[in-house]
């Protein structure tokens, strides 16, 4: 395995100066004015797979598994991991557990158990019977633990990779002077200073390519969360994704929602929640757009740029 300088490579198609690499399942890019170095991609790569080893519950060796292992007892974590998940219980409080991390166990049972990087073909044979999420994740931080009920299984994919995104976007603010930073992580961008014009993408078969574009000022992020990234079909035929809907236990509707926020976790929550609940899109206070296969829905600060470059 090589080093995380070795992992990462200036991006050969960039409009402009930026850095490539893999991470978190997908691919991340640095944009910058170009004097961005190596060293400081080298300490960013590496805080996010740091953070990666924690999380991800497809490594056996990380905290998230080990939680799952120990479903129904007392798991002691990080500091990080009890950050993290004490936004978790925050945003499934907020959002009246439409957002709810404990959704990996009706994950699994669709047949969302290995990642996309894997091989292909039918998860599984039978898809469920849906069954809704039940339970809560525990705190207790006088002694650093957390407990999560027998039989539910942790999932942190989606706010992961924000928390991961808007950790390092700290980092590289802090490490670096460059006026020009943007991250891609996989579709969610962060800006992490100047101001960046970014293409939204259509998602409808029959429409543009890029719908329009908005502007992030320094701060802010956009996240999208849909089923087009992360669906398959089993092998009764059932179609299913990756966003479960926790009241029901089955995969949610076939939409996307695109959401700007001043932050990226804000951002990947608030989409993944309005692509399970489209019709809340019309009172968010955020600029927010959900996309159907016929048309779209925004929020009333939702507008448009209609021409710009990344």
């Amino acid at each position: 395995m090589g080093t995380a300088l070795e992992a990462a490579e200036p991006a050969p198609s960039a409009s402009r100066p930026a850095w490539e690499f893999a991470a978190t399942g997908t691919r991340w890019r640095v944009y910058h004015d170009g004097s961005l170095g190596a060293a400081v991609i080298e300490q960013a790569v590496a805080a996010i797979g740091a953070d990666e080893a924690r999380w991800s519950r497809f490594r056996a060796d990380s905290e998230c598994s080990a939680i799952n292992d120990a479903a129904g007892r007392w798991t002691p974590v990080s500091r990080e991991t009890f950050e993290l998940l004490e936004a978790c219980v925050a945003w499934t409080e907020r959002t009246g557990g439409v957002f709810n991390p404990l959704s990996g166990t009706a994950l699994r049972a669709w047949g969302y158990e290995r990642s996309f990087a894997d091989d292909g073909g039918p998860r599984r044979e039978v898809s469920p019977e849906p069954r809704p999420v039940a339970g809560a994740i525990e705190l207790d931080g006088g002694r650093g633990r957390v407990r999560v009920p027998a039989g539910a299984h942790l999932d942190l994919g989606g706010i992961g990779k924000g928390w991961i995104a808007g950790r390092v976007a700290s980092l590289l603010a802090r490490v670096s002077s460059c006026a020009g930073i943007l991250i891609d992580a996989g579709g969610d961008l962060i800006a992490v200073s100047g101001e960046h014009r970014v293409a939204v993408e259509s998602t409808q078969a029959d429409g543009p390519d890029v719908l329009g574009y908005v502007t992030l000022a320094a701060g802010e992020a956009i996240a999208t969360s849909g089923f087009r990234n992360r669906q398959w079909a089993n092998g009764d035929g059932s179609g299913a994704h990756h966003l479960i809907d926790p009241v029901t236990g089955a995969p949610g509707p076939r939409v996307h929602a695109t959401v700007v926020a001043n932050d990226p976790v804000s951002a990947d929550v608030l989409a993944k929640v309005l692509a399970l609940r489209p019709g809340w899109v019309a009172g968010c206070r955020h600029r927010a757009l959900v996309q159907f296969s016929d048309g779209v829905l925004a929020s009333r600060s939702w507008t448009f740029e209609r021409t710009g470059t990344i």
